[in-house]
């Protein structure tokens, strides 16, 4: 398990009761599209899948772990949901949207595309690396209440990784969990200081 190296990890599905532990990071994984209503749209495409529940049970738990000052990990699915979370949107579907297909394979298998990093990654990665994505939704407008920075982008400027200081949240739009590579090694590594 990609995790392990952080500690205990307890699995949390938005089907149970939500549990009142003491935990120190709070990691939103893949899955479903979040609902365009959370941002102020409709669904716009017949391949927009949609959990409200879970949406609403991952909210809860990012209210629950910003107000006790713990820190939030958000991929792929994740990383769109402290997006919308903290006020940004999101394009519903990259291609119709007109960005290139490189974000997710023809039969919805894992790609391998480059990202340019800036900031803190751009110190531990250096200028840019090779990163596995499967998803064709993305961040549309920056979610301002974040008051974070951009950390990494792709080569079609689909923003791809950003981190907030403040909130002590890192969101990567790859799956790192996925990718045995030096970056996905160094996430580990940057989740410890946070």
């Amino acid at each position: 398990m990609y995790l392990k190296d952080l500690g205990d990890v307890e699995i949390i599905t938005f089907d149970l009761k939500i549990p009142d532990g003491d935990y120190d990071l709070l990691v939103l994984g893949g899955g479903e599209d979040i609902d365009p209503k959370l941002y102020g749209e409709e669904v716009r495409y017949e391949n927009v899948e949609i959990e409200r529940l879970r949406d609403d049970c991952e909210f809860e738990l990012v209210e629950r772990f910003l107000s006790r000052g713990k820190a939030i990990f958000g991929i792929c699915r994740g990383f769109q949901l402290l997006t919308v979370f903290f006020g940004g949107t999101l394009y519903q579907d990259l291609e119709k949207e007109g960005f290139k297909s490189i974000h997710r394979g023809k039969n919805g298998e894992d790609v391998e595309h480059r990202v340019i990093f800036s900031g803190i990654f751009e110190n531990y990665f250096g200028l840019e690396g090779i990163v596995n994505s499967n998803h064709h939704q993305g961040l549309k407008g920056f979610p301002e209440k974040l008051k974070g920075e951009i950390l990494a982008v792709s080569e079609d400027h689909l923003v791809e990784a950003f981190y907030s200081k403040t909130y002590r949240v890192l969101g990567v739009q790859w799956h790192p969990e996925r990718h045995d590579s030096p970056i996905s090694k160094g996430i580990l590594s940057f989740l410890k200081l946070i």
